[in-house]
């Protein structure tokens, strides 16, 4: 296998956009023609199945989601025919959080959880650990109670939901409802993900190039609700089976996809230390 240098690659009025002269220096390991030949053919055909076995996984994981999404919508769809229509206002205490000032310092550290939209995990909960506010940052944010339903109103992820435990406080992409008693924060949870209620948010959101939907907007979309709280916990636990049904699904499958990536990376590896066969 011959040497060469990869500046001798390069055609002679390429951009100087990278220090050429170390870039150049490399040295690349050239098999002959033939040998090249045959590497590729087999790199294409490896490459080949593993695209189209990720595109069947793939298909696997949106599967998995869609079932989910029929569960969830089907329950709510037929409720909407039973229950008692209500308002996201009517629910309890509505807020939209506020970011404090991130040129004062002081107000940064872990005595509450401070959730931005990236901390929204699939199945609602949230990741408390990224950023925190201290106990003067706590006092000029809004606190949000625990057992309170989330919902990112701005931007590209409009729609997101998720609930908390715990006392939280949010940046100012995030609205928030906290129940009053009788009404279950997961029920309120599961009701938002729906088609039709992600559907009201988007038409409220308009059509503008950064969606939004103002706070007021968001209180008056329409919320279904039986008379009976037992109704409430039965549906709730029968979508956290499903729900933790398709997380375990989504688990395997994701795995699947990190296998493939690893194999594609062993495959083209070998091919260029020589060592494929």
């Amino acid at each position: 296998m011959s040497e060469i240098r990869a500046q001798d690659l390069l055609p002679e009025n390429s951009y100087p956009s990278l220090n050429l002269r170390t870039i150049g220096e490399v040295l690349l390991r050239l098999p002959p023609l033939h040998e090249q030949r045959r590497i590729v053919a087999i790199l294409d055909e490896a490459l080949d199945g593993i695209a189209r076995a990720r595109a069947n996984i793939e298909q696997n994981l949106a599967g998995a989601d869609s079932l989910f999404v029929h569960v969830l919508s089907t329950l709510f769809e037929e409720g909407r025919n039973l229950w008692e229509l209500s308002s996201v206002r009517a629910l309890g205490t509505v807020q939209t959080g506020s970011t404090p000032k991130t040129s004062i310092s002081e107000y940064y550290g872990e005595e509450i959880p401070f959730i931005k939209p990236g901390d929204f995990a699939f199945d609602g909960t949230l990741e408390y650990a990224h950023d925190g506010l201290s106990e003067t940052g706590k006092n000029v944010a809004r606190v949000i109670s625990p057992g309170s339903v989330l919902m990112v109103c701005i931007g590209a992820t409009i729609g997101k939901v998720g609930f908390c435990d715990r006392a939280i406080t949010t940046n100012q992409q995030i609205n928030s409802v906290t129940p009053v008693e009788g009404i279950l924060p997961k029920f309120v949870y599961y009701q938002m993900k729906t088609a039709g209620f992600q559907q009201a948010v988007r038409d409220g959101a308009g059509q503008a190039t950064l969606p939004i939907i103002s706070k007021g907007k968001w209180s008056e979309l329409p919320i279904y609700l039986p008379s009976d709280r037992g109704e409430q916990d039965r549906i709730v636990a029968r979508l956290d089976t499903v729900q933790a049904s398709v997380a375990n699904l989504r688990r395997v499958y994701e795995a699947k996809l990190a296998d493939l990536d690893t194999v594609r990376q062993s495959i083209l590896a070998e091919a260029f230390r020589g060592e494929l066969r």
